[in-house]
């Protein structure tokens, strides 16, 4: 379903936006909810700019996991390190 509305922008659903993408409709509801593309929310369905996907899709991004998470580089208090032999042989 592709519509024209204004000019040179096409309307397109997400399910058509999901095939083109290789995301998940549930994705491309989220991006447009957070504002990261342009759509319109028409009842329960969205309809996202075709041109605003493609523009997000032109940004390299980072698949994957975030990796872990780096500790802070502080001192280890006293109380958490022991220096006596607990342990009797």
């Amino acid at each position: 379903m592709v519509q024209r509305i204004s000019g040179n922008r096409v309307l397109i659903n997400t399910r058509e936006a999901s095939t083109i993408s290789g995301m998940s409709r549930e994705y491309i509801q989220r991006l447009a909810r957070r504002g990261r593309i342009e759509g319109l929310k028409t009842g329960h369905d969205w309809l996202v700019y075709e041109d605003s996907l493609k523009n997000f899709l032109a940004v390299p991004r980072k698949t994957g996991p975030k990796g872990p998470r780096t500790q802070s580089k502080q001192e280890p208090s006293q109380s958490s390190v022991t220096t006596e032999n607990t342990f009797k042989e």
